[in-house]
């Protein structure tokens, strides 16, 4: 699937800002983008199944003598079956998705389906970027730890599916030109920081795929963790590509009532500078392609409005733009609109340099519903609540990126599943979400540098107040154990009953 999506040179240029950026748009829920990430490795079922009553029953692995009851039995076992096949979850967390289109977990190969990839298989072309990523590797490991548990009431459920030979179906690695093809927007830095990210994404997925800390789960919370990682992920391509500093500064808990103030108004600007990365690229992008359809040595635009039809360089403004950003405006921007917004008297022409028409028009057409940066900012914002990360949860605007007992109890179970260890200090911690994933939660210098452009500046007690909260976090998820007033453990919640200070 993804060879046959990236396309060469001209399919990118239509695909415009989507190819610039990397991504056009969110995938809700994560499980959605957990399924197109194993879609880079396996084959997806070419035939639909709908999996209820009516099916298993016709295949001869259900059967019921309670015929008075059959329509009650019926609902019950058809709601069993969306709640533990996935369907109820994924439905509840998109519900744009069409009612004759099924999604589940995979459970079983064949439960693998085709889905709109707006991240356009970004995690998996980090992994490409490194020529010594070996892809045969990491498709065995997703396939033992994706298919091969039988056990709980995983067994139960392949007892229905049973009657097919249920076997993956690998893929090929794409060739190396599509990878390059596909981040060839790059610069030297960026390409140099992308590659880094990608041998990140990889171990770590190496780590989750292959240690018990993980293996000796069941089907949910393995493919709950796997969903964890790779949309955390989304969230690092999108601070990485940024720049090569930028950190994230993170509340120890979303709601503690000891991080308002300062910290709070601390942590709304941060990710405020972290989401303006997609105006940024946006204004990026539009100016190269229309460097591109501006001919002559002065690199000006000449704009007239005479009769209720704005041109640009005598194109009409619709077909102009969509030259620009690479696909059509669906909605017409009024004639008024355009007048105003780049002070147009009629019928007489305006010169205006790129930079200040590219401007005018991202602010003419960003609140638009349904616009390119609307749909590009949201994938920050809904990544974050996918993994309980970003708050508040609900459509205010300023929102700030938070630590939630999830997410706390995921990275303490990665830390150590890295490390190889049962128990380690919390301050190694701390120094390793910061150093491998930018997440600041306590005052260190390297964390200082990292926030340099955050305001208002934040003072050691600021920083004392959000690691006590963040404390409470991982106390709450039985993620820690305290050695002192001042002395902590990060631990896994199973282990803490085994530990014993030497």
């Amino acid at each position: 699937m993804a060879s046959q999506t990236a396309g060469g040179t001209q399919q990118k240029r239509n695909e415009g800002i989507a190819a610039y950026v990397g991504i056009s748009a969110p995938e809700t829920p994560r499980y959605l983008l957990t399924n197109n990430f194993l879609a880079d490795y396996f084959e997806t079922s070419r035939e639909e199944e709908v999996y209820d009553f009516d099916t298993f029953l016709e295949r001869g692995v259900l059967y019921t003598e309670d015929e008075a009851n059959r329509e009650l039995l019926k609902a019950s076992f058809d709601l069993f079956l969306k709640r533990y096949l996935g369907e109820e979850a994924i439905r509840e967390e998109n519900r744009k998705l069409t009612e004759n289109k099924h999604f589940y977990f995979p459970l079983i190969p064949e439960m693998l389906t085709d889905s709109t990839a707006n991240l356009r298989h970004v995690l998996y072309r980090l992994q490409m970027l490194d020529q010594k990523f070996d892809y045969d590797a990491m498709q065995k490991k997703l396939d033992h730890y994706m298919f091969a548990d039988v056990s709980g009431l995983n067994y139960i459920l392949k007892i229905l599916f049973q009657g097919k030979e249920h076997r993956t179906r690998y893929k090929s690695a794409e060739k190396w030109e599509t990878t390059e093809e596909y981040w060839s927007m790059l610069d030297k830095a960026e390409r140099g920081r992308m590659l880094r990210l990608g041998q990140r994404l990889s171990g770590d997925l190496d780590t989750l795929l292959t240690h018990p800390y993980f293996l000796q789960l069941d089907f949910y919370r393995r493919y709950h963790y796997l969903s964890m990682l790779l949309t955390s992920y989304v969230i690092q391509y999108i601070v990485v590509r940024k720049d090569g500093t930028t950190g994230i500064l993170c509340k120890g808990n979303p709601l503690d009532s000891r991080l308002g103030g300062m910290l709070h108004r601390a942590c709304c600007n941060n990710y405020d500078n972290i989401r303006n990365l997609f105006p940024s690229l946006l204004q990026d992008c539009y100016e190269q392609m229309t460097r591109k359809l501006v001919t002559g040595e002065e690199k000006q635009l000449h704009i007239v409005g005479k009769d209720g039809n704005v041109k640009v360089n005598g194109k009409p403004f619709q077909d102009f733009t969509a030259d620009v950003t690479g696909r059509k405006v669906s909605n017409h921007i009024a004639y008024d609109k355009l007048i105003q917004a780049f002070e147009l008297e009629e019928g007489k022409e305006k010169t205006v340099s790129v930079e200040n028409f590219v401007l005018r028009y991202i602010d003419l057409t960003k609140t638009r519903r349904g616009s390119t940066l609307t749909k590009l900012s949201s994938t920050l914002t809904t990544s974050g609540k996918q993994i309980g990360m970003i708050y508040p949860r609900s459509n205010v605007r300023q929102k700030y990126f938070a630590m939630s007992e999830n997410l706390a109890e995921f990275y303490v179970r990665l830390y150590l599943a890295r490390q190889g260890r049962q128990y380690d200090y919390l301050e190694h911690f701390l120094a390793d979400l910061q150093e491998r994933y930018r997440i600041v939660i306590a005052k260190s210098p390297e964390g200082d540098k990292r926030l340099k452009a955050v305001k208002p500046r934040l003072s050691a007690q600021d920083f004392a107040r959000n690691q006590a909260a963040f404390i409470d976090t991982l106390n709450s998820v039985n993620c820690l154990i305290k050695l002192s007033d001042s002395g902590y453990v990060v631990t896994l919640p199973e282990m803490k009953g085994d530990f014993r200070l030497i």
